[in-house]
């Protein structure tokens, strides 16, 4: 598993080439995976309004990841971060392989990161299943 040393000195894949990084599940890495989405969304093909939303809604996805995926009896595990361009869209998912926390269920001193993904993303689609949880931000462009 990378150190967040080795995250923030690896090379960035720039754009339109997949981005995927991997690292443990701790709430440290969450500044380095936004620097590298920022990195890679940077140029001239995205306004700075989209690139805030994007890196925001991803933000709070990432941290939700930390926060909830490996709550009770599961050790941290692995986070995945993966954008990719298409013609018509971007996507980024978050993907985990802890459990998924019902919402409505008591999650502490947080509670509203799906609300706000949806509103800096035009779709948030999350899968769960006992393998982990993967969870989709589409830009539509």
């Amino acid at each position: 598993m990378p150190n967040p040393d080795a995250l923030g000195a690896a090379a960035v894949a720039r754009w339109p080439d997949t981005l995927q990084v991997s690292t443990s599940a701790d709430g440290s890495h969450v500044r380095l995976l936004r620097r590298r989405l920022t990195q890679w969304l940077g140029g001239d093909h995205l306004d700075t309004d989209t690139i805030e939303d994007l890196v925001m809604a991803t933000s709070e996805a990432l941290e939700n990841c930390c926060d909830h995926a490996y709550s009770g009896d599961h050790a941290a595990g692995t986070m995945t971060l993966t954008a990719s361009h298409a013609v018509d869209r971007l996507v980024i998912t978050v993907a985990d392989d802890g459990s998924w926390q019902l919402e409505g269920a008591d999650t502490g001193h947080r509670g509203r990161g799906l609300t706000m993904m949806r509103e800096l993303v035009d779709d948030v689609a999350i899968e769960a299943g006992p393998g982990g949880t993967s969870l989709a931000l589409t830009r539509y462009l």
